[in-house]
């Protein structure tokens, strides 16, 4: 009993078929139940979602309704304003009036007006204003700025100029910085206008009547039977402008996101979006102005928070049925684990005096047929490893002396070419160090008879060879060297495994012409031995490249094109194993990294 507990903990904590039967049944009834939950979840939501857009509706439509009511009241004054005898008499610019006429007029408009303000629960305001500079208003302009310009707004020219739609012109936003400054509710507070264009007889506009509409009573009618406090009710034009918002610092700011545009598609609707960072239900319903949108916004987290209940009993639920699958997959796993366990502790026995285990009745017919294969294979394994053991050693010398012969003839040609070039170009003394520098790379190079030498001596070669390379050009390349440990250079390591790679780094990293290049070569002890990183802001390699490079270091049989990577990274493994060897890293455009892995030899 005992043994099978073992076992089966040993299988469990490990990658074996018991434990992946056991994680897949686990598995398999996890995600039945979370889709099941996440379903009832969605449904609950979908339903409230529904629920919520249709109480939006009807409250946006009935919002609409009493606007568009209200609207219509407002147009009357209008009319009325615009159609008076007085009105255009006095905004009749090629008129000459006496002052009794003039006296007249004026209180026959202030009657008028009077009529109007005491009725009028929508319109804050109500201004006359003549091209010919006449200016009124609903208390006798005893709140206007007299020197005002009324005539070059643009708002005023819309009312003269324009078509009026539904029997009034929509002016939009502007501010109302033409009131005295003592008249705190209205001094430069943004208002919305409509007006009515005052003609001659001969249908020529000569001004303008226009009604400033209450901003915070349009709000209040739509806030009235907003769904809860988190949900916003507000107005836009057709540019997208909120003219109507509880926040007075959001109107007149422009309302913008990704799915705007479903706004205007359609008379009216509803979608999901991505408003402030945050997903949020839009509802959307015309208004009595065309082009003009209601709009109500409200945070899917609060719709969400509404199953909350719900979700706490799946999650109870769901906590109960995966005890329930958890004792029933342990059942099945300790009655599949006792033939594995019995299978396995004969296995334990190959190694020792015989490799001949004796095959028992395992329980299920598919274990007995592997225990007898894997005895037949033992015995094919042992006198096959017999006889390819000294070839493989054989091979692998061969391997090791062709591919070094690979790269000094490579390193030969790119150094003689560099050197002709800075010898013609360079002056005496520059001209001296390059050939001592070369000489001394060519002395290390054809000493066949060192394969493993001193990193130092390594790392002193890859100096000359970048010195080299440096003049040519101009030394524009900044080059550095980190050892902080220079003991570590004292270790032994392959000749010719470094130049290889820093002379890819000016071919397929910096090009003919480098700008503003650096390589970086570090050197520095790890857990496995000595790690060499060589690292450049080149150009980098492409991640199907890159890709391609590191399946390619690890194929054994491979034939490059070139010499350095792969020759270099089967050297080593050659070497000193399959442990060590080259990685990379890179990213196009930024750098690419080499990362040579060594022991400490």
């Amino acid at each position: 009993m005992n043994n099978a507990v073992n076992f089966l903990i040993r299988s469990l904590t490990g990658k074996t078929i018991i434990r992946t039967i056991m994680v897949s049944y686990l598995i398999v009834n996890i995600l039945l139940l979370l889709l099941l939950g996440l379903l009832s979840v969605r449904d609950s939501t979908t339903s409230l979602t529904k629920e919520i857009t249709q109480s939006s509706y009807k409250m946006m439509e009935q919002a609409a309704r009493g606007f568009s009511f209200n609207l219509e009241e407002a147009t009357r004054p209008l009319a009325l304003l615009a159609g008076h005898y007085s009105v255009h008499s006095m905004m009749n610019p090629g008129r000459e009036m006496e002052v009794e006429g003039r006296i007249q007029h004026e209180r026959n408009i202030a009657d008028v007006a009077f009529g109007v303000s005491s009725l009028q629960s929508l319109v804050s305001d109500i201004l006359l204003l003549g091209e010919n500079g006449y200016v009124n208003n609903l208390d006798g302009r005893k709140s206007l700025r007299w020197d005002y310009p009324f005539i070059e707004q643009a708002w005023f020219k819309r009312a003269i100029s324009g078509t009026p739609n539904k029997g009034f012109i929509t002016l939009g936003l502007h501010k109302q910085d033409y009131y005295l400054g003592n008249n705190i509710s209205k001094y430069n507070k943004p208002t919305l206008s409509i007006a009515l264009p005052v003609k001659d007889y001969n249908r020529r506009p000569i001004g303008a009547v226009i009604a400033n509409l209450d901003l915070e009573r349009i709000n209040g009618m739509f806030e009235l039977n907003s769904y809860q406090n988190n949900e916003s009710v507000f107005m836009i034009d057709n540019q997208q402008t909120i003219i109507v918002h509880k926040d007075v610092a959001a109107i007149g700011t422009k309302l913008d996101f990704a799915d705007i545009e479903l706004i205007y598609a359609g008379d009216s609707g509803s979608f999901v979006t991505e408003l402030d960072g945050e997903e949020t239900l839009v509802i959307f319903h015309p208004t009595a102005v065309q082009g003009w949108r209601m709009i109500s916004t409200i945070p899917m987290s609060v719709i969400s928070g509404q199953a909350d209940s719900l979700r706490s009993k799946l999650i109870g639920f769901i906590y109960l049925c995966l005890l329930l699958n958890f004792l029933i997959s342990i059942l099945i796993t300790i009655r599949i684990s006792r033939p594995f366990g019995r299978f396995l502790s004969t296995l334990d026995k190959i190694g020792g005096d015989s490799i001949y285990v004796i095959a028992n009745n395992y329980k299920y017919r598919e274990l007995n047929m592997i225990g007898n294969k894997f005895k037949e294979l033992v015995i094919r394994i042992e006198t096959l490893v017999k006889q390819n053991y000294q070839s493989d050693i054989a091979l692998k010398e061969v391997e090791l002396k062709t591919l070094q012969s690979q790269i000094n003839p490579h390193f030969l040609f790119n150094t003689l070419q560099l050197l002709q070039t800075e010898i013609v170009c360079g002056s005496t003394e520059e001209s001296n160090q390059l050939v001592l520098s070369l000489s001394s790379l060519l002395r290390y190079s054809m000493k066949q008879s060192e394969e493993t030498v001193e990193l130092e001596q390594e790392i002193q070669n890859v100096r000359d060879y970048l010195y080299i390379l440096n003049k040519k050009y101009d030394n524009r390349i900044d080059i550095e060297f980190r050892i902080p440990d220079e003991s570590i250079l004292k270790h032994g390591t392959i000749k010719l495994i470094l130049q290889p790679l820093v002379e890819n780094v000016f071919l397929h990293g910096f090009g003919e012409n480098p700008q503003s290049a650096k390589i970086t070569i570090c050197v520095v002890g790890v857990k496995k031995g000595i790690m060499i990183a060589i690292k450049d802001n080149g150009r980098g390699i492409a991640k199907s490249r890159r890709q391609q490079l590191a399946r390619q270091l690890n194929l054994r049989d491979f034939k490059p094109d070139g010499i350095g990577l792969f020759n270099v990274n089967q050297r080593i493994r050659l070497k000193f194993g399959a442990d060590y060897g080259l990685k990379i890293r890179s990213k196009q455009g930024i750098f690419t990294t080499v990362y040579i892995v060594l022991p400490k030899a």
